[in-house]
């Protein structure tokens, strides 16, 4: 199977939620990457706790690493389709790990085959908690993938409720969403749409989740002055070498 074969079969043209899937992770696949990557039969992430996918949830999996990729998977178990939203790029001594999650996302292809879900399945993004991992300040030589994700990544409120979307189940371990994920969440719960919280992990039902405005919220400068600060990749995505002073013409 060639590298762009397994974007196609997570992000299948036909599927309208496809159109938001990104392809970064998938184009830097290689085929001795994939020759070495064993497919997996099972992931052991347990689900039955998470209601039954219907057409009117919006799943948001926003669990560190291999983690949200394991509770996608078994997500499409329960009736949802898992779209990946990883937009790091991967390189030596990287900020963020993504190798796990690219081997994650290879060997558990198999499995979403199989899984022949519906085009009108709903929809689960998976996006990487540790997308803006807090780490020490990085250091000359290190690959800045770091990423935050915008408004822009995700279906606007009116396209969720014309696809007959009413309410959007945040899966994630934190009470609070972090900052960039409140400047998307608060928009849709501003038009209408019904939001709630729950821990994939420990037992217990969807609660309630209100939003509060994180800042600058709507503020027209916000995506331009968040980009200044992350580093772009030429390929598509985040991540780049931090250069050392001497080669900018530092002191």
């Amino acid at each position: 199977m060639q590298p762009k074969e397994f974007f196609a079969i997570w992000a299948p043209k036909e599927v309208v939620w496809s159109r938001w899937a990104k392809p970064v992770v998938f184009s830097q696949l290689t085929q001795n990457r994939l020759a070495a990557v064993v497919p997996k039969n099972e992931f052991g992430m347990n689900v039955d706790r998470i209601p039954t996918g219907d057409r009117r949830t919006f799943v948001l999996v926003n669990l560190p690493g291999v983690e949200s990729v394991e509770l996608g998977v078994a997500l499409g178990k329960r009736g949802y389709r898992p779209i990946p939203l990883y937009n790091c790029c991967e390189g030596t001594n990287a900020i963020v790990p993504m190798a796990a999650i690219i081997d994650s996302l290879v060997s558990a292809t198999p499995i979403l085959q199989q899984l022949q879900l519906p085009l009108l399945a709903p929809p689960a993004f998976l996006i990487d908690a540790n997308r803006m991992r807090d780490t020490a300040k990085p250091s000359p030589g290190d690959f800045d993938n770091r990423c935050l994700i915008f408004p822009e990544d995700f279906p606007s409120a009116k396209f969720l409720l014309s696809q007959g979307i009413q309410r959007v189940l945040l899966l994630q371990r934190n009470e609070t969403p972090e900052s960039d994920l409140a400047h998307v969440l608060l928009r849709w719960q501003q038009q209408g749409i019904q939001l709630l919280r729950q821990n994939p992990l420990v037992s217990g039902q969807p609660i309630p989740l209100v939003v509060s405005p994180p800042p600058r919220f709507r503020n027209f400068w916000y995506r331009a002055l968040t980009l200044l600060f992350l580093r772009r990749n030429s390929a598509g995505g985040f991540g780049s070498v931090i250069p050392d002073e001497s080669s900018t013409g530092g002191g």
